[in-house]
């Protein structure tokens, strides 16, 4: 089998996962996570630097909800069994970049691998992000070549694959749809406050090893109650809205 093929292959089996990578990255954090200290061996500072960490996965949010926002209806989805596009999207953040959306998943994935505190772990990301991504974005231009064209290349040839070039920007030719991001977007968000709670209940596990597990259910803070309540409460809410209303439907979205 040629090249080509290979990675095409290997990008169409990767697309159809592509979902669970979170689980994935979790676990292997368990391979490093006994590198971890807190900063300074505080866990005040512990808790200044999980606050950066989450602003830099907060900020991948931002940026697939401005991509999600713009974007009309067969275009930018969670499809997973089979590649979808029925306009090539050229306007807003896709005159930056013709990938937003897995730039968008790099730092969200990113902020929770630096909560680690683990240079290996961080180093194996980013190399296994590169691995995973590369293939599933050859997978994807394979794809809209062969569908439009000259019509892509034209485009491609101009915009840059993840680096934004910012001279290119051209304003969208949709209105912003909060209703549009909040239907599909409200998965990632919950994912990551969970995801920082949990690391966060795990590092605290590992510096507090001597003791009892009902000693440790005592140590657990207040803020880690908060956090899993209300992203836990935000998300039912929300998906029985998504579910059996339509209050959340845009009409060409």
């Amino acid at each position: 089998m040629a090249l080509i093929e290979e990675l095409e292959r290997q990008g169409s089996f990767l697309f159809r996962w592509r979902s669970y990578i979170p689980g994935l990255i979790v676990f292997l954090s368990f391979f490093f996570i006994s590198e971890h200290t807190y900063p300074y061996g505080s866990y005040k500072y512990h808790l200044i630097y999980g606050g950066f960490c989450l602003l830099v996965s907060l900020f991948g949010l931002f940026i697939r909800c401005i991509t999600i926002g713009y974007v009309p209806a067969q275009t930018s989805g969670r499809n997973t069994k089979k590649q979808v596009a029925e306009v090539v999207n050229q306007t807003g953040i896709y005159s930056l970049l013709r990938h937003p959306l897995y730039l968008g998943n790099f730092f969200m994935f990113l902020g929770i691998v630096l909560f680690v505190r683990s240079f290996s772990y961080t180093l194996f990301f980013i190399l296994f992000y590169w691995f995973y991504y590369e293939r599933i974005m050859f997978t994807e231009e394979q794809f809209l070549r062969q569908k439009f064209g000259q019509k892509y290349l034209q485009w491609a040839n101009k915009t840059p694959a993840l680096i934004p070039n910012f001279s290119n920007y051209k304003s969208p030719e949709l209105q912003f749809s909060f209703k549009n991001v909040l239907k599909r977007e409200y998965p990632s968000l919950f994912g990551i406050l969970v995801m920082f709670g949990l690391y966060d209940l795990i590092l605290l596990y590992f510096k507090q090893r001597e003791i009892s597990f009902l000693e440790f259910i005592q140590i657990i803070q207040a803020h880690h109650y908060f956090l899993f309540g209300a992203s836990f409460l935000f998300y039912i809410i929300v998906r029985i809205i998504v579910k059996t209303t339509k209050w959340l439907e845009v009409e060409g979205r």
